[in-house]
């Protein structure tokens, strides 16, 4: 993967100010999650932080279950622009912890530090193609479910969780990119988090976990789930489901709608896209 996402464009680009501009030229307006009006235009800078935020969320999930630690510990930057009570040199992330993984047979700690190791490199990634736009690290509250961390069966039971939002964020953005470069590092982006979350299925399959939807477009495994419909995949289109930046954050905010903080950040996301709305629905699937 291009360490700069917008290689193709900035290429053509004398600068780096005026691709960016260029690139914010390209604006959408967002189908929920809108900072104060629903006609506000949104840019692909303000997706691409959005998609930040939710990267550094996942890392920091991974890094702290598989080496106790943050992802600043790997050297990477948090600090960019910040919004509200969050701090502009990096936000706090609180309620980690390293995990025992106590079976063996379905290489979970194996599987969890591939993908750390992934999510370090997407929020490099971003942060690298944002530049000086790249939005700070918020306040990071791993725990804000309840558990995550007390054991193997914790940590899958979340991991599943932020596996489909991550997957359906990018869905629900694919529609309101433009720039071809963006388009096609975002469907790399998605095509690796759709790997993560279908390994996470399976391992909560095989380890009998029960799950519970957290909205109507949520699709869970056995043991929980409908008959053998091990991934989060409508069989009747063969498609994942999609949610509006507003449905995502109505999850990364604890199943808050109309929030602008909660769940796992308890002082809001940094950038523009910061407002949950209510749950996806079953009509999410078509």
């Amino acid at each position: 993967m291009p360490k700069n996402l917008f290689d193709d464009l900035a290429s053509a680009s004398p600068n780096r100010e005026r691709f960016m501009r260029k690139m914010d030229a390209a604006s959408a307006t967002v189908g929920g999650g809108s900072p104060s009006s629903a006609t506000e235009a949104i840019t692909e800078t303000d997706i691409l932080n959005l998609a930040l935020n939710l990267e550094y969320l996942e890392a920091e999930f991974y890094t702290y279950a598989v080496e106790g630690k943050s992802i600043t510990s790997f050297g990477i930057g948090i600090d960019g622009k910040a919004t509200g009570e969050n701090p502009a040199s990096g936000g706090e992330t609180t309620g980690g912890a390293k995990v025992v993984f106590d079976n063996n047979e379905i290489f979970s700690r194996d599987i969890a530090a591939e993908i750390g190791s992934d999510e370090r490199a997407h929020v490099i990634l971003l942060r690298n193609a944002l530049g000086i736009a790249a939005v700070a690290k918020p306040n990071i509250k791993l725990n804000a479910l309840g558990i995550g961390f007390g054991n193997q069966v914790d940590f899958l039971t979340v991991a599943r969780i932020l596996e489909d939002i991550g997957v359906t964020a990018y869905t629900g953005a694919a529609g309101m990119l433009k720039s071809p470069g963006v388009i096609t590092t975002a469907a790399r982006l998605l095509a690796a988090e759709a790997e993560h979350a279908g390994s996470i299925h399976t391992q909560v399959a095989k380890l009998k976990i029960a799950s519970s939807a957290v909205d109507g477009a949520d699709l869970i495994p056995p043991p929980s789930g409908k008959g053998t419909q091990y991934l989060s995949i409508n069989l009747d289109n063969g498609l994942a489901a999609t949610r509006t930046a507003g449905q995502v954050l109505y999850l990364a905010f604890g199943m808050q709608a109309n929030a602008r903080q909660g769940g796992f950040f308890p002082t809001g996301l940094n950038g523009k896209i910061t407002m949950s709305d209510g749950p996806a629905t079953e009509s999410n699937l078509a």
